[in-house]
């Protein structure tokens, strides 16, 4: 995947406050928390804060905050550009009713069915235009371990000791779910379930799915408390037809018209802080507890290494391999993303404490410069070159001579046709390659091989020196790989062919130039 470079912009950050709880109103608590009217500010004390959006507690009303916050980062997937909406917060504070992965009355407001909406409802205006395709993922990271919610051998048995009637059996020799990072920077998940679906039913039943699957547990606290990391994620691909070329033969280079755009929508709904003295958790909840307590000190460490205006100047270090949930998020906070940040906070005034430690985090968040870039398959990146070389090429050679061809033009016009038709075959080919490599559970192996082909001197003499016409096109580019590194070869070949493609294209662009003078 290559990535066209777009502006920097910083992650944006909206507060939503809940209003007070039952329990809370029975205990006598009272609202420590005030909202400017018409401003987007928050007070707590003698601290004031201002921020993107606030919501709830006289500010916004709630059912805005999708419209102002996440409606632009759906829009911005069908444009390539990948998107992360991270709710954060103490315990208790509202986060999984904010992002709607509670699947209880009520869950249709959250952001997260709603975004689901609004994709589905895109995809009908524009499907008549471009090809789609969707895959979603759904993770968890409970004690420093990711554990995939959408495993289809994972079963459910009844109600133990993690609350929620739900726990994980999984299938004995099955590896555990890995972090992993490609060679240009992108993290990945190897091991993790991607569901392909095509209706919005389909996606709310994954997401349902996996919100069962999830460690919850009670705690004085919040009687149904998240013991996880959780995040929902969005695969849009997209293909984008543009006008045809034609060959030489005036016929339509299929292959070549088409615009391919992949951009993720990452939607996190964190565990919330908490103090084992005012939770009153112990053994089982208490470990549970401590990991989620080090995954957010890490993910605070990181936001305050990234808001720090001097220390991002310096090029100080960033602690993103410090947990398992920074290494995912590393896209999200200064990397490839658009970022919306809510920080879900409690107006009581007992939690007055944690409250004013989120609005402290969320302050610094705002300071975060992201680099958003539209990700574009190389394929298409490839195929638009050769396409306005070859454009460039053919009004050459009808313009040459006033329209007629010499003997030496017509001996470039029928290069430029093979050229052309070779292209056109190693362009099917490569394609048919990379759709079959996309999920291939061997994908680390693959990239190791690639890479130990990149540092072979001698492949790389043997593929520059080869004369595009001494390739038997049968054998060599048709033939059928058996394994990974016969396959990985053969893509390699595929790539190095269209670079001597296209420098042939310019030599034959630099011969027109000099029969014309």
């Amino acid at each position: 995947m290559t990535m066209e470079h777009g502006e920097d912009c910083c992650v944006k950050v909206a507060v939503h406050v809940r209003p007070l709880i039952g329990d809370e109103k029975l205990q006598g608590c009272k609202d420590c928390v005030a909202v400017v009217p018409g401003k987007p500010q928050v007070q707590i004390g003698s601290h004031s804060f201002t921020f993107d959006h606030i919501y709830g507690s006289t500010g916004t009303p709630s059912v805005a905050m999708f419209d102002e916050c996440v409606a632009p980062l759906v829009d911005g997937l069908f444009q390539g550009y990948n998107a992360t909406v991270l709710a954060y917060g103490q315990t208790g504070s509202g986060k999984t009713y904010t992002m709607g992965t509670a699947c209880k009355e009520g869950s249709h407001i959250g952001i997260i069915p709603r975004a689901m909406a609004a994709l589905f409802d895109k995809i009908e205006s524009l499907k008549s235009q471009v090809e789609f395709q969707l895959r979603v993922s759904f993770i968890e990271i409970l004690k420093e371990e990711v554990r995939d919610l959408l495993d289809p051998t994972v079963a459910t048995v009844g109600k133990v000791e993690n609350g929620n009637g739900h726990p994980k059996l999984s299938v004995p020799g099955k590896p555990l779910v890995q972090i992993r990072e490609a060679s240009n920077g992108v993290i990945t998940l190897a091991g993790s379930t991607e569901v392909h679906v095509s209706t919005r039913k389909e996606m709310t039943a994954c997401l349902e799915h996996g919100s069962l699957s999830r460690a919850t547990g009670s705690t004085n606290m919040n009687n149904q408390s998240s013991r996880s990391h959780a995040i929902f994620t969005i695969t849009l691909e997209q293909m984008r037809k543009t006008d045809p070329i034609m060959t030489a033969d005036g016929m339509p280079i299929e292959e070549m018209n088409e615009d391919y755009l992949c951009a993720k929508l990452h939607l996190v709904d964190l565990a919330g802080s908490e103090r084992a003295k005012r939770t009153g958790s112990d053994g089982l909840r208490f470990k549970e507890g401590v990991h989620i307590n080090r995954g957010l000190l890490a993910l605070g460490n990181v936001i305050s290494a990234l808001g720090d205006e001097k220390k991002r100047k310096e090029g100080a270090h960033v602690p993103y391999r410090d947990s398992k949930l920074t290494r995912l998020l590393q896209d999200s906070l200064g990397g490839n993303s658009k970022t919306v940040m809510i920080a879900c906070i409690s107006p009581a005034d007992t939690n007055a404490e944690e409250t004013l430690n989120t609005l402290k985090y969320a302050n610094r968040a705002r300071n975060i410069q992201n680099k958003p870039i539209v990700n574009r398959n190389p394929i298409a990146d490839e195929m638009k070159r050769m396409r306005q070389q070859i454009e460039y090429l053919q009004a050459e050679l009808v313009s040459a001579r006033g329209g007629v061809a010499s003997d030496d033009v017509q001996i470039l016009r029928d290069r430029i046709s093979w050229l052309e038709q070779t292209n056109e075959d190693l362009c099917r080919e490569l394609y048919y390659i990379r759709n079959r490599c996309q999920n291939d559970p061997y994908e680390p192996e693959i990239q190791k091989t690639l890479n130990g082909f990149t540092k072979s001197d001698g492949l790389k003499r043997s593929l520059q020196s080869t004369d595009p016409f001494d390739i038997p096109m049968t054998d060599s580019i048709r033939g059928n790989p058996k394994d990974i590194e016969d396959e990985v070869a053969k893509e390699w070949e595929h790539t190095m062919l269209q670079d001597s493609m296209g420098k042939e294209l310019n030599e034959l662009n630099r011969q027109l130039e000099q029969k014309e003078i």
